[in-house]
């Protein structure tokens, strides 16, 4: 608590609120994570249903990324579409009560191979993935955002964007039931902008790849803890807001609620 007061200047008060929140959080999993010692966290919630917290103290980016990548690669192995949320001290995963499996089987689910496809598939479909196309569109004045000296309608440039992405990349606007396998990502200079800027900016896939490099050289270690109920640290990502889900489910059918 000392050096908490002296270095960080934090009162008396603040700094054994801080000191009783990691001791709790110390007797409820057995050991605090770090950003080399990462614990998976399960425990099932009031409906039956299994909530996995991921304790990654690596901020948000590299979170974002790593629960793109595990969610894309659980609805190839499961068939089924979960919820997920991510912040800068952790990720979350919501599945549901049919699916069982040792928490250490999640270990291997992802390699410095198949991360950044998976993870590249991931963003396509999701919502970041909108979001930057119409960014860069308008940047690029594709997208025309005032028309007569008017300014156009935001739902209005929605839509165009839209018709853009759909004209110059026609799988991203395809039905997913239709489609097989990976979608190809064409060279247009939009659409690889914005697939760099989704990786680059939005996350930090080179130090998430170094992270999935560390795991399999055992320099950073994976601990699985099973939980009657959430820890202390795992509060935090299970209320998060809706800046922080990786899907478009709405607030109120977030599973982790």
């Amino acid at each position: 608590m000392s050096w908490l007061v002296a270095e960080c200047g934090a009162t008396q008060w603040a700094a054994e609120q801080a000191a009783e929140y990691v001791a709790v959080q110390q007797a409820a999993i057995g050991l605090i994570p770090t950003s080399r010692q990462i614990v998976f966290e399960r425990f099932f919630d009031e409906s039956g249903g299994m909530q996995l917290v991921i304790h990654s103290p690596l901020g948000i980016r590299i979170n974002r990324a790593w629960g793109l990548a595990l969610r894309k690669r659980f609805c190839r192995s499961f068939d089924f579409e979960l919820q997920a949320s991510a912040d800068d001290n952790g990720i979350v995963l919501s599945l549901g009560p049919q699916h069982s499996f040792p928490i250490e089987q999640l270990f291997r689910m992802l390699n410095r191979e198949n991360a950044q496809p998976l993870l590249i598939q991931a963003l396509l479909a999701v919502p970041l993935f909108g979001v930057r196309w119409r960014w860069n569109a308008t940047r690029a004045l594709a997208i025309l955002r005032q028309r007569g000296g008017k300014k156009v309608p935001a739902p209005l440039q929605r839509m165009k964007s839209d018709d853009l992405l759909a004209a110059v990349f026609p799988m991203a606007s395809a039905c997913l039931e239709n489609v097989v396998g990976d979608i190809e990502v064409p060279d247009h200079p939009l659409v690889r902008q914005t697939v760099y800027d989704c990786l680059h900016e939005a996350m930090d896939v080179d130090h998430w790849l170094e992270l999935i490099s560390d795991i399999e050289a055992g320099r950073v270690e994976l601990v699985a803890r099973d939980t009657r109920e959430p820890s202390p640290f795992s509060h935090a990502i299970l209320n998060a807001n809706p800046y922080a889900f990786l899907d478009d489910a709405p607030l109120e059918e977030r599973r982790a609620r």
